[in-house]
């Protein structure tokens, strides 16, 4: 991919103050684009902000503290967007949660289940509908599902049904918009290092897991997953939609 592939492009990127979706919006400011940024995450979502527009003093940035459970709230953050920018040419969608601590399916307790399907499932419809409607020249959407969406594993139910679902989601949308030359696409990453990665092995969470070893015996990091975004967000990938795209090490190879 060319250095400058994606400038010009805007794109909207949630779950940006952590994670893959940071290491994200790193690289596709390097690479030309305008960013409009969202988080629920204040402080570390203007961490970032500011970190971009140091080391890329050009780049045209918008960041937003939304929690995108509420719809409302992310239809204003994508109109907002357009109304800054002009347009919308692309989106990640990578805001999500985990469980807090792993539960039998018994003891899941109600608020727990409704919060992860808010965030993880509904939030994420909520941005692609929003996304979708002002993509009035095409575009190219990629979601976050994650292994956990197409295997089983004990201990943690609802992230698991979430990103079940949003692969459903991704393809049905695929589907039905792709006339409209908007592409959709979903990454299912597994080991990959993040805070969210940290968190659960700090926590005890992961110990308690099934871990499946993948096939290179190392763990992933974000480097190694936003350029293939980039990729699927580009016009390099202009054929590619309805994908759920596996970036494990070989974990499920």
């Amino acid at each position: 991919m060319s250095s400058k592939m994606l400038a010009g492009k805007v794109i909207a990127v949630t779950g940006a103050a952590r994670g893959i979706a940071r290491g994200t919006a790193i690289y596709l400011a390097e690479r030309g684009a305008i960013l409009s940024l969202s988080d629920i995450l204040e402080k570390e979502l203007e961490e970032l902000a500011n970190e971009i527009t140091s080391r890329y003093p050009d780049v045209r940035l918008l960041a937003s503290v939304i929690d995108i459970a509420d719809g409302d709230k992310v239809d204003e953050w994508v109109k907002k967007t357009v109304a800054e920018f002009g347009s919308l040419h692309g989106a990640v969608n990578f805001a999500g949660i985990f469980h807090s601590k792993t539960e039998h399916f018994v003891d899941i307790k109600d608020e727990d289940w409704h919060r992860i399907m808010a965030v993880n499932l509904t939030g994420t419809m909520f941005c692609m509908r929003s996304e979708i409607a002002v993509m009035e020249k095409g575009g190219s959407i990629v979601n976050a599902s994650s292994t956990a969406g197409l295997m089983a594993g004990p201990g943690f139910v609802a992230y698991a049904a979430s990103k079940a679902a949003i692969i459903s989601l991704t393809r049905s949308a695929a589907k039905e918009i792709g006339a409209q030359q908007i592409r959709v696409n979903a990454l299912a990453p597994a080991g990959i290092v993040t805070p969210m990665f940290h968190q659960l092995f700090d926590d005890g969470i992961v110990n308690e897991m099934v871990i499946t070893p993948n096939a290179l015996n190392r763990d992933g990091h974000v480097e190694e997953v936003a350029p293939l975004i980039a990729f699927l967000l580009g016009d390099e990938s202009r054929y590619i939609t309805g994908e759920i795209i596996k970036v494990d090490g070989g974990m499920l190879c």
